[in-house]
Protein backbone atom coordinates (compact mmCIF):
# COMPACT_ATOMS: atom_id res chain seq x y z
CA UNK A 1 0.00 0.00 0.00
CA UNK A 2 3.11 2.56 0.28
CA UNK A 3 3.79 2.36 -2.92
CA UNK A 4 0.16 2.98 -4.18
CA UNK A 5 0.70 5.94 -1.39
CA UNK A 6 3.52 7.14 -3.08
CA UNK A 7 1.88 7.05 -6.93
CA UNK A 8 -0.89 9.32 -6.16
CA UNK A 9 1.41 11.83 -4.08
CA UNK A 10 3.50 11.85 -7.57
CA UNK A 11 0.30 12.00 -9.39
CA UNK A 12 -0.81 15.26 -7.46
CA UNK A 13 2.81 16.51 -7.31
CA UNK A 14 2.80 16.92 -11.14
CA UNK A 15 5.13 13.53 -11.50
CA UNK A 16 2.63 11.98 -14.13
CA UNK A 17 5.88 9.29 -15.16
CA UNK A 18 6.64 8.40 -12.23
CA UNK A 19 3.29 7.83 -10.40
CA UNK A 20 2.38 5.50 -13.59
CA UNK A 21 5.77 3.63 -12.95
CA UNK A 22 5.33 3.15 -8.77
CA UNK A 23 1.52 2.41 -9.44
CA UNK A 24 2.16 -0.26 -12.19
CA UNK A 25 5.61 -1.93 -9.82
CA UNK A 26 2.54 -1.77 -7.06
CA UNK A 27 0.07 -4.01 -9.43
CA UNK A 28 2.82 -6.39 -10.61
CA UNK A 29 4.25 -6.93 -7.18
CA UNK A 30 0.50 -7.54 -5.81
CA UNK A 31 -0.71 -9.55 -8.84
CA UNK A 32 2.06 -12.17 -8.36
CA UNK A 33 1.58 -12.23 -4.12
CA UNK A 34 -0.11 -15.31 -3.88
CA UNK A 35 -3.32 -15.51 -2.18
CA UNK A 36 -4.83 -18.04 -0.17
CA UNK A 37 -8.85 -18.49 -0.88
CA UNK A 38 -9.60 -17.63 3.00
CA UNK A 39 -7.59 -14.52 3.06
CA UNK A 40 -9.48 -11.00 2.39
CA UNK A 41 -7.89 -9.66 -0.91
CA UNK A 42 -6.86 -5.83 -1.07
CA UNK A 43 -9.49 -3.14 -0.49
CA UNK A 44 -8.82 -1.68 -3.62
CA UNK A 45 -6.95 -3.62 -5.97
CA UNK A 46 -3.33 -1.93 -6.82
CA UNK A 47 -4.20 -3.09 -10.79
CA UNK A 48 -7.76 -1.53 -10.27
CA UNK A 49 -5.66 1.86 -9.18
CA UNK A 50 -3.30 1.98 -11.98
CA UNK A 51 -6.32 2.23 -13.93
CA UNK A 52 -7.64 4.71 -12.45
CA UNK A 53 -4.79 7.02 -12.62
CA UNK A 54 -4.34 6.31 -16.24
CA UNK A 55 -8.33 7.08 -17.21
CA UNK A 56 -7.29 10.54 -14.91
CA UNK A 57 -3.84 10.99 -17.03
CA UNK A 58 -5.92 10.68 -19.93
CA UNK A 59 -5.24 7.49 -20.98
CA UNK A 60 -8.58 5.84 -21.43
CA UNK A 61 -7.49 2.52 -23.95
CA UNK A 62 -4.58 1.69 -21.59
CA UNK A 63 -6.93 1.98 -18.33
CA UNK A 64 -9.27 -0.14 -20.52
CA UNK A 65 -6.37 -2.71 -20.60
CA UNK A 66 -5.77 -2.41 -17.04
CA UNK A 67 -9.72 -2.71 -15.90
CA UNK A 68 -9.61 -5.75 -17.98
CA UNK A 69 -6.58 -7.32 -16.19
CA UNK A 70 -8.34 -5.86 -12.52
CA UNK A 71 -11.22 -8.04 -13.67
CA UNK A 72 -9.58 -11.26 -14.66
CA UNK A 73 -8.16 -11.06 -11.13
CA UNK A 74 -11.00 -10.13 -9.52
CA UNK A 75 -14.09 -10.63 -11.41
CA UNK A 76 -17.73 -8.44 -10.95
CA UNK A 77 -15.58 -5.82 -8.77
CA UNK A 78 -18.03 -3.00 -8.76
CA UNK A 79 -15.24 -0.25 -9.34
CA UNK A 80 -13.19 -2.02 -11.65
CA UNK A 81 -16.57 -2.47 -14.21
CA UNK A 82 -17.39 1.20 -13.75
CA UNK A 83 -14.14 2.33 -14.31
CA UNK A 84 -14.11 -0.08 -17.80
CA UNK A 85 -17.07 1.69 -18.98
CA UNK A 86 -16.11 4.82 -18.19
CA UNK A 87 -12.97 3.89 -20.23
CA UNK A 88 -14.45 2.61 -23.07
CA UNK A 89 -16.92 5.73 -22.98
CA UNK A 90 -14.12 8.06 -23.38
CA UNK A 91 -12.27 5.84 -26.00
CA UNK A 92 -14.97 5.97 -28.11
CA UNK A 93 -14.90 9.89 -28.09
CA UNK A 94 -11.32 9.69 -29.08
Amino acid sequence: MAREVMAWSAHSNGNRVVAVAVMRAAADEEDAAEKLPVTPGPILPAREQLADLLLEQGYPGQASKEFATALANAPGRRGALQGAARAAKLSSHN
